[in-house]
């Protein structure tokens, strides 16, 4: 901490601070949810971004790694100001579908997320007509303290050797966005009238004009791909930046002219938190594994208050969604 705390002194006009880290092992989920405290302590008015690996919804590396992942969870709900979730598996299956990359490896893995930051902080780098810097980004998409937790998807994916075949119209790649397919986190039975918008921010690179963002957009609500709450219908927040993203020669992936990459604050994230609390409770009614927990200092206390604070969380994502459902069955003329 001693070194972060001579780096932040020797900045002029510190942004804030990016963290990536895995949630299912003990390191990234320990050591990672340990400085993200000691920074929140000691730089509270900093924006804390967290970029979280969360565990698969269908393989895993670790046995107890929901254990890890629902304690680390706590920490990133107080300790962060916005959290980009990510699993290996919907990576995998980009790099498969999209890539023709047969086997993936964790370079290709690491390439597509770092496509999404390049575009989240390509302001900080690149002058550009709409700017979005980390405290603009947190400002509009965090509606409520603890909702934070972000899924992201990237258009096009194209391997090189499609490029000359495909049409890259600023409606097109914004409009795959939001298809689940291109999404880098598993949504378990995603619902587009359930699982609604709360907030969206679409950060274009390349030859993107405003008009054209705007036309997307406009198209993306008439046709209801995109469903927002009804006490935010702007929901919004656009970024442009006329430098195309970089490619790079092992990350498979074709130059473009022209890419969108949405960071979005959805009601389905919740999916997350149930699939890691459904695994854990059927760990921890055995106490499977606990003991080695205890061994190293922690209390089964903490157990229960993590459970605790992650399914106050989980409460507050179903309630927004059974609010803005119930409100569909009234019609304006009822009031």
């Amino acid at each position: 901490m001693d070194v972060i705390r001579k780096l932040t002194e020797s900045c002029e006009n510190m942004a804030g601070f990016m963290m990536t880290h895995s949630m299912s092992g003990g390191t990234g989920s320990g050591l990672g949810a340990l400085i993200l405290s000691r920074l929140s302590v000691l730089n509270s008015k900093k924006i804390k971004m967290g970029i979280e690996i969360y565990p698969s919804p269908n393989f895993s590396t670790c046995v107890v790694e929901d254990y890890n992942a629902l304690l680390a969870s706590q920490c990133l709900i107080s300790d962060t100001d916005i959290n980009l979730l990510f699993d290996n598996e919907s990576i995998y299956r980009i790099c498969q579908r999209y890539l023709n990359i047969d086997r993936p490896d964790t370079s290709n893995v690491n390439y597509l997320i770092a496509k999404i930051l390049s575009s989240a902080t390509a302001s900080m780098r690149f002058n550009g007509e709409l700017n979005t810097d980390l405290h603009e980004l947190v400002i509009n998409l965090v509606p409520f303290p603890c909702m934070h937790f972000m899924t992201s998807g990237m258009g096009p994916i194209l391997p090189a050797f499609q490029l000359s075949n495909t049409v890259q119209s600023v409606a097109a790649i914004t409009k795959e966005c939001f298809q689940p397919s291109n999404w880098f986190v598993s949504f378990t039975d995603f619902d587009l009238l359930e699982d609604r918008y709360m907030a969206i921010s679409l950060m274009y690179r390349g030859d993107v004009q405003a008009k054209e963002a705007n036309l997307a957009i406009q198209s993306l609500k008439a046709n209801q791909t995109v469903l927002l709450v009804e006490w935010c219908p702007t929901g919004f927040k656009i970024g442009l930046n006329n430098i195309p993203a970089a490619t790079l020669p092992l990350d498979g992936m074709a130059p473009c002219s022209k890419s969108c990459v949405t960071v979005a604050n959805n009601a389905g994230i919740a999916r997350i938190f149930q699939r890691i609390c459904k695994k854990y409770d059927l760990m921890y009614s055995q106490r499977a594994f606990v003991h080695w927990y205890v061994g190293e200092g922690l209390s089964e206390g903490f157990f229960e208050e993590a459970r605790s604070c992650l399914d106050a969380l989980e409460k507050d994502y179903l309630e927004l969604s059974s609010e803005q459902l119930s409100s569909d069955e009234y019609d304006e003329t009822d009031y």
